[in-house]
């Protein structure tokens, strides 16, 4: 069973996601240049919304690189003298390794004469649990409390075929449940995504504009004139679509499978990816606009489907309307196109709102009135249909 999210959201001037030139990335689509959040921009706004955080508390991972410094602290609380925490913490360095061998030496340096926390640094970026930490730390406290000194233990946890090679827990924790978790490590054990999140879109084409500003030094002399500094940003004003697709059985099976945690899971991800809006340049233009068209689709089998080709011409303002009702109504045909040629069986509920009153030829007969009722018809039809295949 697959649960697939369809939103329109039109924003005002802003730079949510820029690329490595500083302005908002990009992309061509049908011929045409249009604007892009990327996917790992969306991703990071939906695990740190407010709601995602609140509703899955205890059931979320860190990603960090500080997974040795996490293990040595954890020792150090259970008694463990600083010697052996330094040896063990620096030890644990290459538990993670990074492909590029000179990111890995750089990275993965740490003092020889300190030990402080927050020293101690994997060479990549690591999606862990806090019962990753614990069994790690439990698991070579076991060994010094044998007698086992810190290096040797270091190496017989590192060693796949050592006696104590130390392979960690499989991690039951939503946001990797979700977004998944691939790792160059033997002890860490990887986790397939239940989630496939589209780099956003904008249904229209775009043109890059720029904002040219100045600031003024408070303290300056009158008679000296001019700005104390000057600078140019990128910008555009774009309406996206948006496209998500959870699939159910490989999220509960990533829950060991705990039903209910997953249709937390799934509740708490429909809110976050609503609500979640990228921080980039919010500072300097507020571009909190909400999804003004909102669609939840549940397959019981069949392929998921992108709608994305509903825009495959760039959508133009005409006759009064403006780009969102234009673009609801393209996503609308474009159902109605593909209802025709492949049908819907499968599909078991497909529920929509819209801000404005749009005219829904195709979508419109499971109108719902708020975002409330759209997660929630969505969820139940889940719970209530004998549950994910």
């Amino acid at each position: 069973m697959k649960v697939e999210l369809h939103l329109i959201q039109n924003f005002v001037p802003s730079c949510l996601n820029r690329d490595d030139t500083n302005t908002p990335k990009d992309c061509e689509f049908g011929g045409y240049r249009r604007a892009r959040i990327s996917s790992q921009c969306l991703k990071r706004a939906i695990r740190w919304d407010g709601t995602f955080q609140d509703n899955l508390k205890g059931l979320l991972s860190s990603r960090s690189v500080r997974f040795p410094n996490d293990v040595a602290k954890s020792l150090k609380e259970l008694g463990v003298d600083d010697a052996s925490c330094q040896t063990i913490g620096k030890g644990l360095q290459d538990i993670a390794k990074s492909e590029d061998k000179e990111e890995t030496k750089k990275k993965g340096a740490a003092t020889e004469d300190s030990y402080e926390l927050d020293v101690f640094k994997t060479p990549q970026m690591v999606f862990y649990t806090p019962a990753e930490v614990e069994a790690c730390a439990k698991a070579i406290k076991k060994l010094l409390d044998q007698g086992i000194t810190s290096p040797d233990v270091v190496k017989e946890i590192r060693n796949k075929k050592a006696k104590h090679f130390l392979q960690l827990p499989r991690p039951r924790s939503a946001d990797i449940a979700l977004f998944g978790r691939m790792i160059t490590s033997d002890s860490f054990e990887n986790v397939d995504a239940a989630c496939q999140v589209a780099h956003a879109i904008s249904t229209h084409k775009v043109t890059m504009d720029l904002d040219y500003f100045t600031a003024v030094d408070d303290l300056q002399p009158k008679e000296e004139a001019g700005a104390g500094m000057i600078g140019v940003t990128g910008f555009n004003s774009s309406c996206f679509y948006r496209y998500s697709m959870v699939d159910m059985r490989q999220l509960i099976e990533n829950m060991g499978g705990d039903i209910e945690v997953a249709l937390k899971t799934l509740e708490s991800f429909l809110r976050a990816s609503i609500a979640a809006i990228p921080t980039g340049k919010q500072n300097s233009m507020a571009a909190h606009n909400p999804p003004d068209v909102l669609l939840s689709v549940v397959r019981k089998n069949g392929a998921p489907v992108s709608l994305a080709n509903a825009f495959v011409s760039p959508v133009r303002p005409a006759s009064g309307k403006g780009l969102t009702e234009l673009s609801a109504e393209a996503m609308d045909g474009y159902w109605g196109k593909l209802v025709n040629v492949y049908g819907q069986d499968g599909i078991l509920v497909r529920p929509v709102c819209t801000v404005e009153q749009v005219e829904l030829k195709h979508l419109g007969d499971q109108r719902v009135k708020s975002v409330d009722e759209l997660i929630q018809k969505t969820v139940s039809c889940i719970a209530t249909s004998g549950g994910p295949k």
